[in-house]
């Protein structure tokens, strides 16, 4: 009989907590790479931590796939992108992302994330 009367008490209780929110935190900072046949500008980007990286073609089609360590959250290898396009990531975790055009190899990059 106890464990019956406990178990409403906690559920009131949690509810009477509030909450607070779990969505995902918008990106504290935007940063752009721009990608052409020939490479990355800049090559080496270091950013802190929640900041999204824009991957922006102005020249040629490409593909940007991670070599190192993969930034966590989802896939982040893009798909082909061309003239105009982009594509972006989140990075949420200190680390170095080393990166690679693989439509133009040779073509390599690396994210620093810190605090």
């Amino acid at each position: 009989m106890k464990v019956r009367l406990v178990l409403p008490l906690v559920a009131i209780a949690l509810a009477a907590c509030g909450g607070s929110s779990t969505g995902i935190t918008p990106p504290v900072d935007t940063q752009t790479i721009l990608v052409t046949n020939s490479g990355f500008t800049p090559e080496t980007l270091s950013v802190i931590s929640n900041t999204k990286v824009i991957w922006k073609s102005t020249e040629g089609n490409h593909v940007v796939k991670f070599t190192d360590s993969i930034p966590s959250g989802s896939d982040p290898n893009s798909s082909t992108f061309g003239v105009g396009q982009s594509v972006n990531t989140v990075f949420l975790k200190l680390g170095t992302y080393g990166y690679e055009d693989t439509l133009n190899l040779g073509n390599t990059g690396a994210i620093i994330v810190h605090n």
